[in-house]
């Protein structure tokens, strides 16, 4: 086989989609959510901010370092995808009647429970003693995380966080379409967990179905802690496994206290009179 025909052929124009591919994956979750957030919005939901002082440049500068790390793992990895997909090893399709529009509906959320599964085990397994620092720990230098902290992974956590997607491929017929929306939600979810802002409703914890739901506090509770609130999506493992911290539901009434209480603060600066000075 010859190196240049090898490289320019196959290997090159591949290389290059993927990481056309990822950055772009990235830079929808991270780089939108800390436009819309930080910049934007900031003035207008800084009683939703979790907790303070905002991290400095040089953590983002830390986690962007670690982010191009990540996404050059991923890059690799698509290869391996592309490649073994051609050999046939996914269940990986492209036409929508090979299964119909009712499985391809459906495959969409399956994908998604099955993903919050694999992230509490494997997320909680890099917690112990014997993984932590070759794994994790490098996520957990963001202690008060920013959207940018989602991608910063050690090398062997980035392969572990990829590796769910070869694994659900041999198990799930997935068209492309149903792949795309499946890894578009995981960047976004991933960005607003380490947004440092509550961006919904904190109400929700306590309803029946919508406190499934994990919140932005859920996550950053576990950077502030570094244990407890092992899940991605859902509030599912941490509740059946008792890994949920006691007071998180506390924590977010008082975060709804706190806002009040501010708001009600400026309302009544507002109504003040105006000390005319005299002349």
């Amino acid at each position: 086989m010859e190196i240049l025909p090898f490289f320019t052929e196959y290997l090159g124009p591949r290389i290059l989609g993927g990481i056309q591919f990822e950055s772009t994956r990235y830079a929808m979750g991270t780089l939108v959510t800390f436009f819309v957030l930080w910049i934007v919005l900031h003035r207008f939901i800084e009683t939703r901010k979790i907790r303070k002082p905002t991290p400095r440049a040089k953590q983002i500068q830390m986690e962007l370092k670690h982010s191009f790390k990540t996404v050059c793992v991923f890059v690799a990895m698509d290869i391996f995808i592309f490649e073994a997909a051609d050999l046939g090893i996914f269940q990986k399709y492209d036409d929508f009647a090979d299964y119909g529009m009712l499985w391809f509906w459906v495959s969409i959320p399956l994908l998604i429970i099955l993903h919050d599964a694999y992230f509490y085990w494997t997320h909680r397994a890099m917690h112990t003693a014997k993984l932590y620092k070759r794994t994790h720990m490098q996520h957990h230098r963001s202690h008060n995380p920013t959207p940018f902290t989602a991608y910063n992974f050690a090398a062997a956590e980035a392969v572990i966080e990829y590796m769910y997607v070869p694994i659900a491929l041999m198990l799930i017929p997935t068209h492309n379409l149903a792949l795309y929306i499946v890894l578009s939600i995981m960047i976004f979810k991933n960005a607003l967990a380490h947004s440092g802002y509550e961006v919904f409703p904190r109400t929700w914890a306590r309803l029946p179905v919508l406190g499934w739901l994990t919140t932005v506090t859920h996550h950053d509770m576990h950077h502030e802690r570094g244990t407890g609130n092992f899940g991605f999506y859902f509030t599912w493992w941490d509740r059946w496994m008792g890994t949920e911290h006691p007071n998180y539901l506390q924590r977010l009434d008082e975060q709804e206290a706190r806002a009040k209480a501010i708001k009600a603060a400026r309302r009544a600066a507002k109504k003040r009179p105006q000390m005319v000075p005299a002349e």
